[in-house]
């Protein structure tokens, strides 16, 4: 949509570079921003396909040591952005992971991605030489109430809800997927699709902004360990949200409806949908799988939305990390950036892995839950409609690992995996493409 036409190279910041030891030897480590620039017309679902949605990488082999920081900014004022104005559902940089708007509270006290020293994400030029991106942003400006509900409006909008004007494949059955957020071919084409607003929407008239992360980089790639990336999502595609079996229809709204899309992230679902329930409104969620080697989490970082309560990880029952969530209190729609009332702001770091690094063998049992509330009583949101019901949320684990094993797609130099579930098949297939000599 946006491709490389208005997208700028990574910016390097050497003025702020320092210097670290890695096994005695110097190395130099650099702070850089990536900067993806777009543009929207009043409410407009954005939904970039990451497949080709091109931006600039820098044209030699780099090390990525940490990821501090990510921000949305207004281009023209260079302020932060509400969740209010714009609602940043994900945005992720491949071959790196994905930011929400829990995100964009972190600062350089609380980073993203902290990795142990020695450890860090490989970019290789000949593998990786244009980074892609996959943005769902969805515009609030001039949101039209339903129901006579500007809160409920917000939550229909950010939560994908079925509306005649998100374009024609949105159907009531698919309420709560990405098709009613924008990701649609019709969308992508250039069709209107928007959440309502108060007056006709000019598509003239849009609004700039850009996302900014911040990492800290270096040249000296090879001083360090790669860290590949193996990230949970649940429920899982072979067992129901309330644990069920799978000899059952999925419904068309539940992600795990799509055989094919279930392949490519090793048997979870992308999204799922917390039902209201008022007498039993702790929806709890989950998702097991085996190792299929041995290993060390380096990192793990949790991903929610709005509804969510906690994230846990567990190898053989045991916690491993256990984050909890924060929300805004801030009910002005303007001028509330990092305290939006009825949002997800921020989810606790799992500051116990970053400073032990945990082993796990093969044939450990890695477990991911999450608790979010579907009780209209939920005292964090404000306003009618806004508590209850969720849809399009997601609870995942995004992990950093070093794996043992001597198989091509470990030992060799190459760009850091980003992996979901059971990935070893998908992997597999992937490096296939590239070369026929890769086998596990």
């Amino acid at each position: 949509m946006y491709c490389q036409l208005n997208q700028d190279l990574p910016q390097l910041f050497d003025d702020k570079s320092y210097t670290i030891s890695v096994d005695g030897d110097d190395v130099v480590v650099t702070p850089m921003t990536i900067t993806f620039n777009y543009d929207l017309y009043n409410g407009q679902n954005l939904f970039t396909d990451g497949s080709v949605e091109k931006m600039l990488n820098l044209d030699y082999d780099y090390a990525i040591l940490g990821i501090t920081t990510a921000r949305n900014v207004n281009r023209e004022t260079n302020e932060n952005v509400s969740l209010d104005e714009v609602y940043v559902h994900h945005f992720t940089i491949n071959p790196f992971n994905m930011v929400g708007a829990e995100v964009l509270t972190r600062d350089e006290e609380m980073p993203f991605v902290t990795l142990p020293h020695g450890y860090a994400l490989h970019v290789r030029n000949d593998e990786t030489p244009f980074l892609t991106t996959n943005a769902h942003l969805l515009s609030h400006k001039d949101i039209a109430p339903v129901n006579g509900s500007l809160p409920l409006a917000h939550k229909h909008c950010n939560e994908c809800y079925y509306a005649d004007h998100k374009g024609p494949e949105c159907t009531p059955e698919l309420s709560g997927t990405f098709v009613c957020c924008g990701d649609s071919e019709a969308c992508m084409a250039g069709e209107l699709c928007l959440c309502a607003t108060n007056e006709e929407t000019d598509l003239t008239q849009t609004t700039k902004y850009k996302i900014e992360v911040d990492f800290l980089i270096s040249r000296d790639i090879d001083k360090f360990q790669r860290v590949d990336q193996w990230n949970l999502a649940a429920p899982a595609c072979s067992v129901s949200v309330n644990g069920g079996g799978i000899f059952a229809e999925y419904a068309e709204d539940n992600f795990c409806f799509s055989s094919n899309a279930t392949l490519t992230f090793g048997g979870g679902s992308l999204f799922h949908q917390i039902p209201q329930d008022d007498t039993n409104p702790y929806i709890y969620t989950k998702i097991s799988l085996i190792a299929p080697h041995d290993g060390t989490i380096v990192s793990s970082v949790g991903h929610l939305h709005t509804g969510g309560i906690n994230v846990t990880l567990r190898i053989n029952g045991n916690i491993v990390c256990a984050a909890g969530t924060v929300y805004g209190t801030d009910s002005h729609l303007e001028g509330n950036a990092k305290n939006e009332q009825n949002h997800l702001i921020q989810i606790e770091p799992c500051t116990d892995i970053d400073a032990n690094p945990v082993s796990f063998h093969e044939a450990d049992i890695f477990t991911l839950e999450s608790v979010y509330y579907g009780g209209t009583d939920d005292e964090r949101f404000h306003g009618y409609g806004a508590a209850g019901e969720h849809k399009n949320v997601m609870s995942m684990m995004f992990m950093g690992v070093v794996f043992e094993g001597d198989a091509g797609w470990l030992t060799d130099k190459h760009t850091s995996f980003n992996a979901w579930n059971d990935f070893v098949h998908t992997v597999n297939w992937h490096e296939a493409l590239q070369k026929d000599d890769y086998k596990i």
